[in-house]
């Protein structure tokens, strides 16, 4: 598979707390672990799915992020968002 990333995406290994919004409207929360990141995306697993298209949430110590779900695949040992 071609890779189409534009940017470089630095690996990491650190536990966030994600959260969101379902299609009911009920606040969502979930333990998942940041693969890695770049200016403009993130891949995080997850042991539970999460809709395509929802706004996620999460922060480090120094700063907060929020994206939109683009995937969620499930590979093995969790989904990948």
């Amino acid at each position: 598979m071609q890779e189409r990333r534009t940017e470089i995406r630095m690996l990491c290994a650190d536990m966030v707390d994600v959260c969101w919004t379902d299609q009911s409207g009920r606040k969502r929360k979930a333990t998942g672990l940041l693969e890695d990141i770049s200016p403009s995306g993130a891949c995080l697993q997850l042991e539970t799915a999460v809709p395509l298209g929802v706004t996620i949430h999460w922060h480090s110590p120094k700063q907060q992020f929020k994206g939109e779900v683009r995937y969620c695949v499930y590979r093995e040992i969790g989904y990948f968002v």
